[in-house]
């Protein structure tokens, strides 16, 4: 540190050594301060200096002794002591033994360090890791912002569908629920997109430029430190939600799959923001990007069209690449497989069977083929429901639980290729040639 002032009392206990120069650009004291300064003050003290006060700023002291600033100051030339004085002929030994002793180093042993940064990819990133959670810690709205959008979202999901039965239309809302999950992520994405773009302005303005660390540490450590706080909030939105919609009567086994699901779609929804944050040069065009992405995202997932009816363009190829239809599928088929369809009264589709044949032996090639089930209602009428179980309703949404480990394995892999683009759109921005970025500079030039 070099200043022109004398630092705080505070600030000034934090050096090891000092070099003290008087008006002119003699050096008046250069060594150790010690503890408490006690080795500059002993100097000064020793050398016809006034005694120090046990309470005051060894940084002041100094310069009254000198008289710096005084201009009726009348004492000693502290240049000539300094110039007498047995610390300066040590002072100046030692720094002799250290330029002999390099001169002595064969050239072949010599210290060669091009190093980029001082300290290995390793350390520099357990130090920003550190660094960004402590800054989290002490962002409590953001992070209780973000927990309390899962608590409202989720309360209002669980009682919007609370405890669905078995009707017909019950499965529908069953489907419902689950989309209105999904829909939860942009607000979510456009939250966390500031605080990731803020956090790379500092870099790039301050620690980039400064070689203090390197753009993998803190394209690492914005990552990281968003999983802890993603994991429980996805935790909580679960146990608001689920319960009171599935849960209630589901299997321990769907629960807890339900529930890795729920933190996949954290962590997808983050990587997702953070991918698109990572382009974007602001938060403005970062902002405007995720309802774009987002529409292609959830319009071919299956539920606002079901695959049957998507023009076969988008079916063939859009159907497969959007990654809510994977999750999609896991959700519903777990929390409706080995369920019963009762259909309610308005719901069966109701005829009269030819004389000589029950309802059943009428309809039954039929059912065989198709699904459902039959049952003669009131003055023989045959009433059929067009599904039998939960699976034969996921079937119509082309929704299969022999799927579920296939779509979660492949939602993580969507997961991992997000966090992959924030690595080289980072990459890109720091190191690399942004194609965008020469666009945008030919453009303002």
């Amino acid at each position: 540190l070099c200043t022109i002032h004398q630092p705080s009392a505070v600030l000034f206990e934090n050096f090891d050594e000092l070099l003290l120069l008087k008006s002119g650009g003699r050096v008046v004291y250069h060594g150790p301060l010690g503890h408490d300064s006690e080795n500059l003050i002993n100097y000064f003290e020793s050398n016809g200096g006034p005694k120090c006060p046990p309470h005051a700023n060894p940084a002041e002291y100094m310069l009254d002794a000198i008289g710096a600033g005084n201009p009726d100051y009348n004492g000693q030339d502290w240049g000539d002591v300094w110039a007498n004085s047995s610390e300066r002929e040590k002072r100046a030994q030692e720094i002799q033994e250290m330029i002999e002793n390099r001169r002595n180093v064969e050239p072949s042993k010599s210290l060669k360090d091009d190093r980029e940064y001082a300290m290995p990819v390793s350390t520099q990133t357990w130090a920003v890791v550190r660094r960004s959670f402590i800054s989290f810690w002490r962002s409590p709205d953001y992070i209780f912002g973000n927990m309390m959008l899962h608590v409202a979202t989720g309360l209002f999901n669980c009682f919007t569908f609370y405890k669905l039965g078995f009707a017909s239309i019950d499965y529908q809302n069953r489907l419902f629920s689950i989309f209105m999950t999904l829909t939860i992520s942009p607000p979510l994405i456009q939250q966390l997109q500031p605080v990731f773009l803020k956090s790379r302005q500092i870099f790039q303005w301050r620690e980039n430029n400064a070689k203090i660390y390197s753009w993998f540490a803190w394209t690492t450590a914005a990552i990281v430190v968003e999983i802890p706080y993603r994991i429980i909030a996805g935790g909580i939105y679960f146990n608001c939600w689920w319960w009171g919609v599935f849960g209630w009567r589901a299997p321990s086994f769907i629960s807890g799959f339900a529930f890795l699901l729920v933190l996949l779609f954290e962590l997808y929804y983050v990587s997702f923001g953070q991918a698109i944050a990572a382009f974007a040069p602001n938060e403005l065009l970062a902002s405007l990007l995720v309802p774009i992405f987002f529409l292609f995202v959830v319009s071919f997932c299956g539920v606002v069209v079901p695959p049957q009816g998507l023009p076969t363009f988008w079916r063939e190829w859009m159907y497969w690449l959007t990654p809510f239809h994977y999750l999609l599928e896991a959700f519903l088929a777990a929390a409706i497989h080995d369920q019963p369809v009762r259909c309610e009264e308005g719901e069966f589709a109701r005829f009269e069977a030819p004389s000589g044949q029950s309802c059943s032996e009428y309809t039954q090639s039929f059912v065989e083929r198709a699904g459902g089930y039959v049952r003669t209602g009131e003055d023989g009428i045959c009433e059929f429901c067009q599904y039998a179980t939960g699976d034969e309703f996921g079937a119509s949404f082309s929704v299969y639980y022999r799927h579920i480990w296939r779509d979660f394995g492949i939602f993580c892999a969507f997961i991992a290729f997000n966090y992959a683009v924030v690595y080289l759109a980072t990459w890109l921005k720091f190191r690399g040639k942004n194609p965008l970025k020469k666009i945008m500079q030919k453009r303002k030039s």
